[in-house]
């Protein structure tokens, strides 16, 4: 957005006639907006009785406002002019700058939340009034006689729900979820002001830190006496804005003070966190800041050899992000190659940066799907990315000492607009179309539903606020039962898809609003129909964990279908090896190079698959119920200890036999029978095995399970297989 509505709605002081353009930048997020009203910093000097008939509601908004920043959400006015009103600060707390009220029409609350009768036969909405007793606001079905009342808060705002005390809280939960969606749409034009604001500050503390970092080799009082010049104002400002309790938009990264060489104490590799595709370990184990230097120190010197600098470097949400983006930069630096730091980004986004900032070379510290306390690094060189040998050769870089010495520079640079804009010059939908997008509190949070409403959808965001620790549920797409918020809320929402992305937003989960979840290599034969049809003849790639119906659908489209391992590293790479526009894996990397860099990025991948679905009259769901089906299982995993899920994979490879199928050991051990296949392979970035089976019917799939289970309980029956 190249105007802000922080900047907006800064003008609408000084120039009243402003204000029309403020309402309608507002609207266009949340249509049933129908005012905003804009106070100097004295409002809260101004006697109630000259707001207006509720200006004793207003003024107490605008108090609340100065102290919390933004109000609760509740009711304001009376009978038909009745609004539901949010109130929220300019500036500081210390010195605010002014006040903004923005009320919307009472149906964004009260006309959804009558979607469904509850399981409880009985559900209200009630608003709090303080000490009064709360005002009813909609009542559904009729109450149990004599029942005892159960309320609800819904957070951030005053409205609670009432339901009969002897019905689980889980059975309200639904309707809990959606008023906070709801209360969330009115606070969305806020959200967007703050992430505006946000973005201007980390832009600016990256900037800052940039300047600190070209003089990292200065003697320590000097740099000292620098730093502290040029530390930025708003990033206490910035801080208190991650504290609070609306949190819509991008928790601001921490200050950072490039380390000094003295300040790491060398640190023992551990050549086990330099994994097949990309490194992954735990931090405060395996990873700190001082793996981080080393890593860094590695991957600048090999992007020197190669002449492919500078390095751009993007960090996920995780806690953990800043510690590892300070070391990696610096050591980055000690090899002479330049940096330039793209700040907290999906990983797509970064990628994005390495074709149009730089040579292809970029490094993403992200734990991509994993839990919160992992963390890791996504190399690219050269537009190759990393993989293999590739990627154990940075440890016997450190291991030799076969690192280059020089004076680095580091430039901050903002990339995500220019990366929506990029999406959006090339994809347009035809009609629009309703989406439910959940950022399960990833990066992808930042960027996701702007990029999908510049290609001209009609987006609801969910878990848009980062958050390292996941608090609603895990970034994993690919697990069910971290879709299941998004099954219920597309239900109730009456939206046209539901599309999830995991923690670095490199990965595309879809639902239907039947409550269906469209595996990867489903929504794969909408790509690859469309695609073969531009490019008759060509090969398209799947891993080895999609189903084998893929290939008679490539064949059917006039392509030549590649089943290949599974990782993004190899996908990639072997993309480039054969000149393939498309591949793609069930855990949903899908990667484009037909109109694309031929990269996984999930939010690009959603938007090419609105861009189908919006082309055909059909609805979505209808458009995924006519594709080839099978019955089939998600990824199942098998716990183990760290270390031992490889060796088991090569005992398995050599010992297991299954008669009457077609065997693949291109990655673990994949069988295939006439009328289903099963798959068993070890995960490179867990101690984990992956499985997973499907078949044309129940009967079939029993039966390929069946086989793996005697196979896998021969080479260990202490194994806890989930099937």
């Amino acid at each position: 957005m190249s105007d802000t509505i922080q900047a907006e709605t800064r003008v609408v002081l000084d120039d009243p006639d402003a204000h029309a353009a403020l309402l309608q930048r507002m609207q266009a997020h949340v249509a049933e907006i129908d005012s905003v009203r804009v106070f100097g910093a004295d409002a809260l000097m101004t006697g109630f009785d000259e707001l207006g008939d509720d200006g004793f509601i207003q003024l107490d908004m605008l108090f609340s406002a100065l102290s919390d920043r933004v109000s609760p959400v509740q009711m304001a006015g009376r009978g038909d002019g009745q609004r539901v009103a949010v109130a929220a600060r300019l500036g500081s707390e210390q010195a605010p700058e002014g006040y903004v009220l923005v009320t919307a029409t009472p149906d964004l609350v009260l006309a959804r939340f009558n979607s469904t009768m509850p399981e409880a036969g009985y559900l209200a909405l009630e608003h709090a009034t303080g000490g009064n007793s709360p005002v009813p606001l909609v009542t559904i079905g009729q109450p149990p006689v004599g029942f005892t009342q159960q309320r609800l808060p819904v957070q951030g705002s005053m409205f609670q729900i009432v339901f009969p005390q002897v019905v689980a809280v889980s059975t309200i939960s639904g309707h809990e979820r959606l008023l906070l969606f709801l209360v969330g749409c009115l606070l969305l034009a806020w959200g967007v002001l703050r992430h505006q604001h946000v973005r201007r500050v980390s832009r600016e503390i990256t900037e800052n830190n940039a300047t600190r970092a070209r003089v990292a080799g200065r003697g320590d009082e000097e740099q000292a006496m620098l730093a502290e010049t040029l530390e930025p104002e708003d990033e206490a400002e910035a801080a208190r804005l991650a504290d609070l309790p609306h949190d819509l938009s991008l928790r601001p990264p921490q200050s950072r003070f490039m380390l000094n060489n003295g300040d790491i104490e060398p640190v023992e590799l551990n050549g086990e966190i330099f994994r097949a595709y990309d490194i992954r370990g735990v931090m405060g184990k395996t990873l700190d800041a001082g793996v981080a230097r080393q890593i860094g120190q590695a991957v600048g010197s090999l992007t020197m050899d190669a002449l492919a600098g500078p390095v751009v470097v993007g960090r996920d949400g995780r806690d953990s992000g800043p510690e590892l983006v300070d070391g990696l930069i610096e050591g980055i630096l000690s090899t002479g190659c330049d940096v330039i730091d793209v700040g907290a980004v999906p990983t797509g986004a970064l990628y994005f940066a390495c074709y149009e900032l730089g040579r292809g070379s970029g490094v993403m510290v992200t734990g991509s799907h994993n839990p919160p306390d992992y963390n890791g690094f996504k190399i690219m060189v050269g537009g190759k990315t990393l993989f293999g040998d590739n990627i154990y050769g940075l440890y016997e870089r450190i291991r030799s000492g076969n690192l280059r010495q020089g004076a680095g520079n580091v430039e901050g640079r903002e990339v995500l607009e220019q990366y929506r804009d990029r999406i959006a010059s090339d994809i347009q939908l035809k009609r629009p179309l309703k989406v439910l997008a959940d950022c399960g509190n990833g990066i992808g949070g930042v960027i996701a539903a702007d990029v999908l409403r510049a290609i001209g959808a009609e987006v609801v965001p969910m878990f848009d606020d980062v958050d390292g620790s996941f608090p609603n549920h895990h970034p994993d797409p690919s697990e069910p039962e971290n879709l299941q918020d998004l099954i219920h809320s597309l239900k109730v929402m009456d939206g046209d898809l539901g599309v999830a992305f995991d923690g670095d937003a490199d990965r595309l989960g879809v639902v239907t609003p039947d409550g269906r979840i469209i595996y990867a290599d489903r929504v794969m034969m909408l790509y690859i129909r469309e695609i073969l049809s531009r490019n008759p003849g060509a090969k398209i790639i799947y891993d080895v964990k999609c189903t084998g119906k893929l290939d008679g659908i490539i064949r059917e489209a006039g392509g030549e279908p590649e089943m290949y391992k599974t990782g993004h590293s190899l996908m990639k790479n072997r993309m480039k090896e054969v000149g393939a526009p498309f591949a793609g894996e069930l855990s949903g990397h899908f990667f484009f190079g037909d109109r694309w860099y031929g990269f996984d990025c999930g939010i690009y991948s959603a938007a090419r698959l609105l861009e189908i679905l919006a082309d055909d009259e059909r609805s979505p769901q209808e458009v995924f119920a006519a594709l080839p089906d099978s019955v089939g299982t998600p990824e199942l995993k098998v716990y183990m200890n760290e270390g031992e899920n490889h060796p088991f994979i090569e005992r398995f490879q050599d010992e297991a036999v299954f008669d009457g199928a077609t065997v693949s050991n291109i990655d673990g051990v994949r069988a295939d029978y006439p009328d289903g296949w099963g798959l068993v392979r070890a995960s490179n970035t867990t101690p984990v095995l992956v499985l997973r089976f499907d078949a044309d019917d129940h009967a079939a799939l029993e039966r390929v399970q069946e086989a793996f289970r005697a196979q896998l309980l021969a080479l260990n029956p202490e194994l806890e297989l989930p099937f």
